[in-house]
């Protein structure tokens, strides 16, 4: 089992795009279950992040800080999957709509 210092180090130790958009995913999740147990009290001190092969923990003070770092990754993850995919716009006539 692998334990990374930080989320940085574990999301930077995957070697494709999308190995770290699946890291990014996986340390939303946590953290989005960290801000369920912090929507009754606010004192938050860490959150844990096992899959079973990796380990990641981090300090945080309080919801409001759980809530920025997860649009931090929010961010980071649509830029991994914009330079997967490219930005594409597509149009479609309205006639196409029911």
């Amino acid at each position: 089992m692998v334990v990374y210092d930080s989320a940085a180090i574990y999301i930077d130790s995957q070697t494709t795009i999308q190995g770290r958009i699946t890291a990014i995913d996986s340390i939303i999740t946590a953290l989005l279950t960290t801000a369920a147990k912090a929507a009754a009290n606010d004192n938050i001190s860490e959150y844990w992040l096992n899959d079973g092969q990796t380990q990641i923990k981090t300090m945080y003070k309080g919801a409001d800080a759980v809530m920025k770092s997860i649009k931090s990754f929010e961010t980071l993850k649509q830029h991994y999957v914009n330079q997967l995919n490219g930005r594409v716009m597509r149009l479609v006539d309205s006639k196409n709509f029911k």
